[in-house]
């Protein structure tokens, strides 16, 4: 790079700028108090020009021929509490209807920018266009390695390879009749603990014998193995444990999906110690079942019953 084309103007401060650091004057507490006040202002400058809070400080919900009206929210957090008292579409209703912005509303949620429609024709537009098939990955879901499974992965070639798989493999029309019995069996025996849950308290929770269906069908779809729910085994409520601990991990509220430097100062619902656990103990639980399949083997033909 020629220096010669630089104006000595522009570069006085690479001159003045050492001789400045090599006194004390950087500590004097009027310098301190005045650089804070700066990035202070500077903040607040971004937020208030910010139309739809901190999250869209590039202006990207402007720059199309309409703009993207939404709330400002407040300086780092966004809209974040107005979401946390009372339900969240209904002050999503309210807002876009106090924003005049029924079909299209942008807002932050901490550094996430979001956008809501109030419209039906909108929303349709949205959820049938590809820009908008891609998700913010969750904190929880990378660090239980969800990010690689289909319902979590960005869109794009590795999503499609995974689309195709499901399709060729495991939803393919010879695959979902061979396994037709094993469902038959996961039904009726849910039938016969629903009759006898029903004849013995005259009151019957549907949540836990539908999860122990969907759970069975799940394993023996996958992994080939079921489990009788009827006698608690170790290894049975292991798994339903895990799977309870995994789903309530993924629906819960992280402050950290927002807010990415919080996580090392608060973290309420011990998301990342919880996440941390729950790893471990799901690789040894499908270890110990492809150990089972690699000693007890001994078929090496494919069908369209077997699992993986």
């Amino acid at each position: 790079m020629d220096l010669g084309f630089i104006s000595n103007d522009s570069i006085w401060w690479v001159f003045t700028l050492p001789a400045f650091l090599g006194t004390k004057n950087l500590f004097d507490g009027f310098v301190v108090i005045s650089l804070f006040i700066a990035f202070v202002l500077i903040g607040l400058l971004t937020w208030f020009f910010s139309v739809g809070g901190v999250a869209w400080k590039n202006g990207r919900n402007q720059r199309g021929s309409v703009s993207i009206p939404g709330p400002h929210g407040l300086p780092i957090f966004g809209s974040l509490f107005s979401l946390s008292c009372g339900l969240a579409h209904r002050t999503l209703a309210y807002m876009a209807t106090s924003q005049a912005a029924t079909q299209l509303m942008a807002f932050s949620i901490g550094s996430t920018p979001v956008v809501v429609s109030s419209d039906p024709h909108t929303a349709r537009e949205i959820l049938t266009s590809p820009h908008f098939a891609d998700r913010p990955i969750k904190q929880s879901a990378e660090m239980l390695m969800f990010s690689r499974a289909i319902g979590f992965a960005p869109n794009g070639t590795y999503w499609r390879l995974l689309r195709k798989l499901a399709s060729s493999h495991l939803f393919a029309p010879k695959r979902i009749a061979a396994h037709e019995a094993g469902r038959q069996i996961d039904c009726t025996m849910m039938l016969k603990h629903i009759a006898k849950e029903q004849s013995s308290y005259g009151t019957v929770g549907l949540r836990k014998h539908l999860k122990d269906a969907a759970l069975n069908n799940i394993m023996g779809s996958v992994f080939g193995k079921r489990y009788d729910v009827a006698h608690d085994s170790e290894e049975l409520n292991e798994l339903r444990d895990m799977v309870r601990e995994g789903f309530e991990l993924l629906g819960a509220f992280n402050w950290s999906d927002h807010l990415p430097w919080l996580c090392y100062f608060y973290d309420p619902f011990r998301i990342n110690e919880r996440c941390a656990a729950l790893v471990p103990r799901v690789r040894k639980l499908v270890q110990g079942i492809i150990n089972e399949h690699r000693n007890g083997g001994t078929n090496k033909m494919l069908s369209d019953s077997a699992d993986f």
